[in-house]
């Protein structure tokens, strides 16, 4: 612990960028040390865009391991600087948050987090569930927190929370914004009931109709295990008799690229529920507020239905450098870099973590995912290197 310490002490005397890993758990955290305390460390922290995004608060006992060097946080400061130079859009940076670092931090991001009504997230030891909602209460040992579940609106539950439980404590990033927002009609929100259709043949039917409507949809791929994608088919001619192409939300509700997915790849499509009202509701406030993509990305792209679309989009990917991500028949994992040699039955992709280039088949191919900000990211770090 003394060790740990005395890293968090040198980061915050130099501001110098670290990740912070926790015990237990591949999650880490990336910032500067914003206050140290004497029982937990306050981090600015970054997300995966390069975007100043919010704050956390971690008590000693959860950390691992902080970090000075290395290749991640090499990328980190790519990425920060490529979304300075591009002027990324995001909420604009809250002020450091005044705390005394004399006095219990969390007890002081408690106090604040129930004056402001802002949601905060909070992970307790031995507890697999991360709790998001409003702080109603502070006492000198503990907090009352009226629980929001943006996946079902029915659960409604106020927790006593003793500060002693408490891990870690996020506060202040942009989806906790958005849930603020959204809270602040939490007495109009309706829950509805979760409408699934599996996969029986007839989903070219179903994303036909979604192209007309706009709809959001939520479509669940076959052996993925909890991954999903939430979008609507918008864009023109994106659907055929073997693939659909999906214009994403994330989970902040904006742009998140497109996803290509073969029909007989996906198990079910879920039309409706309350995560898919959440989503719409952040997408909303997103465009109402002009943060619904990032400038360097096209959001209305044009597919033609007559081709094959699988070939068309990796010809296309190689022939400008584009990094795509592909998953193949059989595989969890997924292969993100960029495809070289395509030819009628397959092509190879080029992956940063792998000495040669994987050879892939079309015919094994499930999905491809591209044009999102992470890919556009690691396009301008392979360009860099060349």
């Amino acid at each position: 612990m003394d060790a740990i310490l005395m890293s968090l002490m040198t980061a915050l005397n130099e501001k110098l960028l670290i990740n912070v890993y926790q015990r237990d758990t591949d999650d880490f955290y990336t910032g500067y040390v914003q206050l140290l305390g004497k029982q937990s460390v306050l981090l600015a922290t970054y997300n995966d865009a390069g975007l100043a995004d919010g704050a956390v608060l971690i008590a000693f006992p959860a950390i691992e391991q902080v970090e000075f060097a290395g290749d991640d946080l090499v990328d980190m400061s790519f990425r920060m600087r490529v979304a300075a130079e591009h002027h990324f859009i995001g909420l604009t940076p809250q002020k450091p948050l005044a705390f005394d670092p004399r006095q219990n931090l969390l007890h002081q991001l408690a106090l604040h987090a129930q004056t402001s009504g802002e949601v905060i997230l909070v992970i307790l030891a031995d507890d697999d569930s991360y709790l998001e909602g409003q702080v109603t209460a502070v006492a000198d040992d503990r907090l009352t927190l009226s629980v929001f579940n943006k996946f079902n609106y029915t659960d409604v539950r106020y927790l006593q929370v003793d500060f002693s439980d408490v891990l870690v404590v996020e506060c202040e990033g942009l989806e906790l914004h958005l849930e603020t927002e959204l809270l602040k009609q939490r007495n109009q929100l309706k829950h509805v009931r979760t409408e699934i259709t599996q996969n029986d043949g007839q989903l070219e039917a179903l994303f036909n109709e979604a192209e007309q409507s706009g709809q959001l949809l939520a479509a669940m791929p076959r052996n993925a295990g909890d991954q999903f994608y939430v979008g609507a088919v918008k864009a023109v001619n994106a659907v055929n008799a073997e693939t659909v192409v999906l214009r994403l939300k994330d989970m902040a509700g904006q742009f998140g690229g497109y996803v290509a997915l073969r029909l007989t790849s996906i198990q079910s499509v879920i039309t409706a529920s309350d995560y898919l009202q959440t989503v719409k509701a952040y997408s909303d406030w997103m465009t109402a507020h002009h943060l619904e993509k990032q400038p360097v990305l096209n959001a209305d792209r044009e597919f033609d239905r007559s081709e094959d679309l699988f070939r068309s989009l990796i010809n296309e990917a190689a022939a400008f450098e584009r990094v795509v991500r592909v998953r193949v028949q059989n595989e969890n994992a997924h292969l993100m870099g960029i495809p070289e040699n395509p030819d009628q039955t397959g092509f190879e992709i080029s992956v940063p973590s792998e000495d040669e280039p994987v050879a892939v088949t079309f015919d094994e191919v499930q999905e491809i995912a591209f044009g999102h900000i992470y890919a556009y990211l690691q396009e301008a770090r392979a360009h860099q290197t060349r």
